[in-house]
């Protein structure tokens, strides 16, 4: 195993990226082939390990050649074995609105897949024959608890060993729709609706009673309705922003 230790210790960098660069390579296509064989000549070993020499030999021969296409592989994904990495590994990070690195977001690719969890971030793992036509991924964070996401494009070039970081805010255009009613279903044309702490963005239900204005709120998260109409009580309801339409329904108010 020399040569392996002294090629993966060419460069400082190459060092300190080990871990990436094995995990890399046991994904990538020659290490999955060349990590079966290896499995394949060890389980070959064990049953054979009592036959004829010749046996044993084209036994020890597989598992040599197994060894040989990982070392193969570790090259390519380094980048130390000529020629460009077959491999590109990005690593992100996820900052919060206040720029500070999060662990607990949920992250993806355009590419589809999982990341690995590495120090500080996240790695993907990304073979060059999947790489995009246009060359660029797209990767995607969210913590959907504190309602934030973001996303960030990352060109797959001549870097096969990009760094970027990907900055969550709160994605704070959805609407918030519905319609008005009273308590026997009719429309109530005309009624003003608004969200709290936004009564100067009111607006007036439609012929069907049917209304939409800005929730200040991202998707699912709760905002509070406020709905009145002349002749009756004044309504406030919560409903969840987004495509979730709310049904508002006004109570006639008592005479005095």
């Amino acid at each position: 195993m020399m040569p392996l230790f002294a090629l993966l210790n060419v460069t400082g960098e190459a060092v300190k990226s080990l871990p990436d660069i094995i995990a890399a390579a046991s994904k990538s296509p020659l290490g999955v082939v060349a990590l079966s064989v290896i499995a394949l000549g060890v389980l070959a070993y064990v049953f054979f390990k009592e036959a004829r020499e010749r046996t044993r030999v084209a036994v020890f021969v597989l598992i040599f050649g197994g060894v040989a296409a990982y070392v193969t592989a570790l090259a390519r994904t380094s980048g130390l074995g000529g020629g460009a990495p077959s491999t590109y590994r990005v690593r992100a990070i996820v900052l919060d609105p206040q720029n500070t690195p999060v662990s607990e977001a949920k992250v993806w690719s355009s590419l589809g897949g999982e990341p690995m969890r590495v120090e500080g971030g996240w790695l993907f793992t990304i073979p060059a024959e999947t790489r995009p036509k246009d060359g660029v991924l797209t990767l995607y964070a969210a913590i959907p608890t504190a309602f934030v996401q973001g996303n960030t494009v990352v060109p797959l070039g001549e870097d096969h060993n990009p760094s970027v970081s990907i900055r969550l805010v709160r994605q704070e255009s959805a609407q918030v729709r519905g319609n008005v009613q009273d308590r026997s279903g009719r429309a109530i044309r005309g009624a003003r609706v608004s969200v709290a702490g936004y009564g100067n963005e009111a607006v007036l239900t439609d012929d069907s009673g049917s209304f939409a204005l800005p929730a200040h709120a991202v998707a699912d998260q709760q905002v509070q309705v406020r709905a009145e109409a002349d002749g009756f009580d004044v309504a406030t309801q919560w409903s969840p922003a987004g495509n979730h339409p709310v049904t508002v329904v006004l109570e006639t108010r008592a005479r005095k």
